[in-house]
């Protein structure tokens, strides 16, 4: 068996989704073969320069106890907002081991995985702090980009007889192909199903649109106002206080997933809604100098390197100024260029 199968297989295992039968065949690589025991070893203590190795390595001898005994091993579910100071710090650091522990099914800094072993239909949560970003595959083999300040849900069951997920945030997936179990998204008023194809969604809680934009392939998409069936480079927009769904067809729907290598791609979005995105990227706060400026519009692709470039190049077409203070930023009006906009509107 292939090393890349072994590490899959080893996944299942910590995600407790593995069968009896994978289990045994694990028990017996890791405690009968040398070789694959020592790889797996030097996988987990090279996965990363940010954990201690000497934790790393108790992590593993504490996974390969827990094999020879042929027992699923435990972990703990935490609610972050019950911890205190040191307590977050702890668990963030055992969720980290975990997460490098399944390298490289699951990547980026600042992502809490939450797993439950209590009962078959606890779910399994994958958080991304504020800032980050993170890369997961999922028990079927689709592949998950989640941007910051997302949360993606799951059953311990995924893929047995459904493959469903929740989502808060924004996210893109590639789906693995199964004709027999659809995948269906649910998030925030929108639901995405679709059999194997590439999509996007955003749908943050707090934002007034969610959205859907299709890659390749046919997805299903439900919104309040009922069914829409979106093709290649088509987007769908749902407006939660309007209550109205508008369907676009797009230039290349690939530009709405920039955000996966540090691009953020606004499609007429107004700067409320720009504002919303970006103080989720970089963690700052920012203040409109008057409540009029919330409602202008902008379009366009900024590579998103630094807070200063974003908001520079978004300056450059738009009529606002701004000005820095430690993590808060003021929108304020450029009243010169507000009247050259206002003559082209």
């Amino acid at each position: 068996m292939k090393k890349e199968e072994i590490l899959q297989l080893f996944e299942r295992y910590i995600l407790n989704t593995a069968s009896p039968d994978e289990v045994k065949k694990l028990c017996h690589w890791v405690n009968n073969n040398l070789e694959i025991s020592n790889w797996l070893e030097n996988q987990i203590l090279h996965s990363s320069d940010e954990i201690d190795k000497e934790l790393q390595l108790r992590m593993f001898k504490d996974i390969k106890s827990s094999l020879q005994i042929e027992k699923p091993i435990e972990m703990p579910t935490v609610e972050l907002k019950e911890l205190t100071r040191p307590s977050i710090q702890r668990f963030k650091t055992w969720m980290l081991v975990a997460s490098f522990l399944i390298f490289p099914l699951i990547s980026g800094l600042g992502v809490y995985l939450f797993m439950s072993n209590k009962k078959v239909s606890d779910p399994s949560i994958v958080s991304v702090e504020r800032g980050q970003k993170a890369s997961i595959t999922l028990p079927d083999g689709s592949k998950v980009w989640l941007n910051s300040l997302s949360k993606l849900t799951y059953s311990s069951d995924f893929n047995l007889d459904k493959r469903e997920l929740l989502l808060d945030g924004e996210a893109y997936f590639e789906v693995a192909k199964n004709p027999k179990k659809p995948f269906v998204v649910k998030s925030n008023e929108i639901t995405v199903e679709a059999l194997g194809t590439a999509f996007g969604i955003k749908a943050y809680s707090e934002d007034v649109r969610v959205s859907s934009i299709l890659m390749h392939g046919k997805v299903r998409v439900t919104t309040p106002n009922g069914i829409n069936i979106l093709k290649p480079n088509e987007r769908i927009q749902y407006d939660k206080i309007k209550r109205t769904t508008q369907q676009s067809t797009v230039t290349n729907a690939i530009d709405f997933t920039g955000w996966i290598h540090n691009e953020l791609r606004f499609e007429n979005e107004s700067l409320d809604e720009i504002a919303k995105n970006v103080q989720r990227i970089y963690n700052v706060e920012i203040i409109f100098a008057s409540e009029g400026l919330k409602k202008l519009r902008y379009t366009g692709t900024v590579d998103n390197n630094s807070l200063e470039s974003v908001l520079n190049i978004i300056t450059l077409t738009s009529p606002i100024s701004y000005q820095m203070d430690k993590q808060k930023v003021i929108l304020y009006e450029n009243k010169s260029m507000m009247k050259h906009y206002n003559r082209h509107q």
